[in-house]
C-alpha cells in the first residue's frame, strides 16, 4: 500500500502543505477546514489514480505504460502483469517519447509487426495485440484518451490463419502415459509427485503450484481442495477439486505443515536433490569438499516458497532431456486427464471435474477417443 503523505505546517507562509511525488501542494491556512478538505481530496486522488501528478495532455507513451503497469500489478496479479509487461515492450522501444494522444492505428500495427518479425506464432501475436488494446481501453477509462482511439483499434482485424506470414502452432495434445513413466525417474520426488497428482486430478499447472495445506478439507471420504485464487475467480466462479484415494496417498505426506505453507516447495526439491547427490558420492566425506562448502553464504537467488508454472515446466523439460523423450508440458497432463475422463465417464462428468462452465471448453481439452471410434466402425462400418 502507498505510504500516506503528511499534512504539515509551512512555517514561513503559515499554510498547510503536503508533498506527493516530490511536488508540494499548498492547501490554505494551516488547521482550517478548507485546508483539511483539500488535503483529503488530494489524498483520495493520489490513492486511486496511478498517474497522479502526470499532466494528461503532455503524457508520453512510456509514461502511460509505467502508469498502466502500476495498475496492472494490483489488478491482474503477477502472471498477467508479466504478460502485459512483455506485450508493451514494443511501445516503449518504438515510441517512448511520442505523445500518447498521437498513438493510433498506424502505431498499433507497427507494434504488432514487432512480434511478427520475431517469428512468433499467429496466436501469440494476436494475444499481444489484444493486451495493447486493453491498455488503450484503460487509458480511455482514466480520461486520458478519447474513446474513438479504442474503437479505432478494435476495427483492426486480427491476423487470420493462412492470410499472414506468421507460423501456426499445433494444438496441445495429451501426453502419453508411457512418456510420463519414462520421465518420472529423472524428476525430483517433489516434482514427480506434482506430476502424478496433476495427472490424476486434471487440474491446471498453476493450481497444483499454488496448492496449500489449508486448502484441503480432509473431513470426508473424498477430500476437497478449495482454491481461493484461480483462472476464473475474477468472474465470481469457485473452484473445488475432489481428491480420491489415489490422489490422497500422494498428497498426504505434504499436508503435515502450516496451513499457509505451499505443499510443493522448491526448497524441499533442492534439498532432496542434494541428498541424493551426497548419497551417490564415492569419495569419502573426510576427503575433499564437504557438502555446501563451495556454496555462497548469501546467494542472490534462493529456492522459492512455491513453484511457478514456468519453473514447474522447466523441471519437466530438463527431465525429458535426461530421459531422452519428446519434451512435454504440464498443461498436457490436464489434456490427458480430460481425454481419459471423457472416455470413461462422458463429457458432462469431465466438464464438472475439470472446472469448466461450458462443455465447449471441455471439447477443446478432451481428444475424441479413437478407441471408441474403432469399436463403432467395427460394429456398424
Amino acid at each position: 500500500m502507498k505510504s500516506l503523505p503528511t499534512y504539515r505546517l509551512h512555517k514561513s507562509s503559515n499554510q498547510a502543505v503536503c508533498t506527493i511525488n516530490g511536488r508540494s501542494y499548498y492547501l490554505g491556512p494551516y488547521g482550517s477546514p478548507a485546508s483539511t478538505e483539500k488535503y483529503n481530496r488530494l489524498l483520495a486522488e493520489y490513492l486511486t489514480n496511478p498517474g497522479f501528478g502526470v499532466e494528461k495532455n503532455r503524457q508520453s507513451v512510456a509514461e502511460s505504460v509505467v502508469i498502466f503497469l502500476k495498475h496492472a500489478k494490483v489488478y491482474y496479479g503477477d502472471s498477467e502483469y508479466a504478460n502485459f509487461r512483455r506485450a508493451l515492450v514494443p511501445l516503449v522501444e518504438l515510441y517512448p517519447s511520442l505523445s500518447i494522444h498521437e498513438f493510433g492505428i498506424e502505431q498499433f500495427k507497427a507494434t504488432r509487426e514487432y512480434w511478427v518479425k520475431r517469428d512468433t506464432s499467429r496466436v501469440y501475436v494476436n494475444r499481444q495485440a489484444k493486451r495493447v488494446i486493453a491498455f488503450v481501453k484503460w487509458l480511455v477509462g482514466e480520461g486520458i484518451l478519447s474513446p474513438l482511439v479504442h474503437q479505432g483499434l478494435k476495427c483492426v482485424a486480427p491476423l487470420k490463419a493462412g492470410r499472414c506470414s506468421c507460423r501456426e502452432v499445433e494444438s496441445v495434445a495429451p501426453v502419453e502415459d508411457s512418456i510420463i513413466e519414462k520421465t518420472l525417474p529423472h524428476l525430483s520426488p517433489v516434482v514427480a509427485d506434482m506430476v502424478r497428482l496433476q495427472h490424476i486430478l486434471g487440474c491446471r499447472p498453476g493450481e497444483i503450484c499454488q496448492l496449500k495445506a489449508g486448502m484441503v478439507d480432509r473431513s470426508g471420504e473424498v477430500w476437497l481442495i478449495t482454491l481461493g485464487n484461480h483462472k476464473t475467480a475474477w468472474r465470481g466462479h469457485t473452484r473445488k477439486i475432489p481428491v480420491g484415494p489415489r490422489g490422497q496417498a500422494i498428497l498426504a505426506p505434504y499436508l503435515d505443515r502450516n496451513a499457509e505453507m505451499h505443499c510443493f516447495r522448491p526448497s524441499e526439491s533442492v534439498e532432496q536433490r542434494l541428498q541424493e547427490r551426497s548419497a551417490r558420492r564415492k569419495t569419502p566425506a573426510s576427503c575433499g569438499n564437504k557438502r555446501g562448502s563451495n556454496r555462497k553464504e548469501s546467494p542472490r537467488r534462493k529456492p522459492g516458497e512455491c513453484f511457478t508454472t514456468g519453473s514447474y515446466g522447466r523441471a519437466i523439460a530438463y527431465a525429458c532431456t535426461k530421459a531422452k523423450v519428446a519434451t512435454w508440458s504440464p498443461n498436457q497432463l490436464r489434456h490427458a486427464a480430460a481425454t481419459r475422463l471423457r472416455e470413461l465417464e462422458g463429457i458432462e462428468t469431465a466438464s464438472v471435474l475439470l472446472g469448466h462452465k461450458s462443455l465447449d471448453v471441455t471439447q477443446v481439452y478432451a481428444e475424441a477417443s479413437t478407441k471408441k471410434a474403432f469399436e463403432v466402425a467395427r460394429k456398424y462400418g
